[in-house]
C-alpha cells in the first residue's frame, strides 16, 4: 500500500473515516429503542441510526470507511487480564442484540465494511486501522465521543468528530481540553481511573492531578520507575499520592494495559477493501425487510451511492 501525499504531491490527502458504531446505536436505543418498526418489531435503534446516517453521511469526506463494533462485553484479552473489567455493565437485552445484527446487515447492504473481533474492542480496531491509514498518508477522522479514542488523534490533520452533537477535537483541542498530549491519555486514565470501564485509579488522583503529574514527568513508565518524584509535583498531598503510587504499582501497570489501545491487530482488511461499493440491487426489498421506514429509503440510498461515486483512490 503506497502513501498518497508523498508520492502524489499536489493531490489532497484522502480521509480514512473510522466509525465507533456502538455509541450511535446505543444513543438511538436509549432514546427510542423499543419503538416498533414498520413490521411491528422493536426497531428504534435501527431507525435512530438510519436517521443519523442520513444527517451526517453526506457531509463526510470521501475515502475509505469502516464501521467498527464491539462483539462482546464478556470476553477478550482485557477480560483475561482483569475479570472485573466492565463487569458492572449489564448484558444487552435481546431486542438490542437483534437490532445490532440488523444494523450490521443494513450497512453491508449499503456497501460499507463493518468490523468486529472476539478478542479486541471497536476502539482497538479503530486504533489499528488508523495506524495503517496514517502510514499510507491518510488523514484520520474518528466518528465518536469516547475519550479513550483521543489516543488515536496523533496527526496534525486528524480529528475526532461527534456529528450528532456537532463537536470536533483535533490534536491541539485535545491538548487544550485535557492538558496532556493524546499519547498520554492512556497513562492519565490509568492514574485517575475510568469508572465507565470499572478501572480503579489512585485515590486522590483525578484527571487534572494525573495531567499535572504527566506534564511534569512525561509518562507512566517514568512515574513507576521513580514514584518519589511525584512528591515534587505541584499537586495536593503530593507525598501521599507518591506513596500510594509506589504501593499500587502492580495495579497501575495492569490498569495501563487496560486503558491503552491495541493498534496492531493482525489480519485486518487493507484500506483498499474499505472503499464503499454502493448499495446492492433490489434495495426496496431489503430496506423493507430490515425495517427501514419508507420515508428514509431515498435519502439513505442517495447518501451511500454518492459516497461510492466520489471516493478517491489511495494508491
Amino acid at each position: 500500500m503506497s502513501a498518497c501525499t508523498e508520492s502524489r504531491p499536489g493531490l489532497p490527502c484522502p480521509t480514512l473515516t473510522l466509525v465507533d458504531s456502538s455509541i450511535f446505536v446505543f444513543r438511538a436505543w436509549f432514546a427510542r429503542g423499543l419503538d416498533l418498526d414498520p413490521l411491528g418489531r422493536p426497531g428504534g435503534a435501527v431507525h435512530g441510526l438510519v436517521h443519523s446516517l442520513c444527517q451526517w453521511l453526506p457531509a463526510c469526506a470521501p475515502g475509505p470507511i469502516a464501521f467498527c463494533f464491539d462483539e462482546s462485553l464478556r470476553r477478550g484479552f482485557r477480560h483475561r487480564l482483569d475479570p472485573t473489567y466492565k463487569a458492572h455493565r449489564p448484558p444487552a437485552p435481546p431486542e438490542l442484540r437483534e437490532q445490532f445484527a440488523r444494523i450490521r446487515e443494513l450497512l453491508g447492504q449499503l456497501g460499507f465494511r463493518t468490523l468486529a473481533h472476539p478478542e479486541y474492542e471497536a476502539d482497538d480496531l479503530i486504533a489499528s486501522l488508523a495506524r495503517v491509514g496514517r502510514a499510507a498518508g491518510c488523514r484520520i477522522e474518528v466518528k465518536s465521543a469516547d475519550k479513550d479514542l483521543t489516543q488515536v488523534i496523533l496527526g496534525d490533520q486528524d480529528r475526532m468528530h461527534d456529528p450528532e452533537r456537532g463537536t470536533a477535537l483535533d490534536r491541539r483541542a485535545i491538548e487544550k481540553r485535557f492538558r496532556i498530549r493524546p499519547e498520554q491519555v492512556a497513562d492519565m486514565l490509568a492514574l485517575a481511573g475510568d469508572a465507565s470501564d470499572n478501572i480503579p485509579g489512585i485515590e486522590g488522583v483525578g484527571p487534572r492531578t494525573a495531567a499535572r503529574i504527566l506534564r511534569r514527568l512525561g509518562d507512566l513508565d517514568t512515574v513507576l520507575a521513580e514514584p518519589q518524584a511525584v512528591a515534587r509535583c505541584n499537586i495536593r498531598r503530593a507525598d501521599v499520592v507518591a506513596a500510594r503510587i509506589a504501593e499500587q504499582s502492580d495495579r497501575l501497570r495492569l490498569s495501563r494495559r487496560l486503558t491503552g489501545l491495541a493498534d496492531r491487530i493482525p489480519d485486518l482488511p487493507g484500506l483498499e477493501a474499505l472503499h464503499p461499493t454502493g448499495p446492492k440491487p433490489d434495495a426496496a426489498r431489503w430496506l423493507a425487510e430490515l425495517g427501514v421506514a419508507r420515508d428514509y429509503h431515498g435519502r439513505l440510498l442517495a447518501a451511500a451511492g454518492a459516497w461510492r461515486s466520489t471516493t478517491p483512490e489511495i494508491a
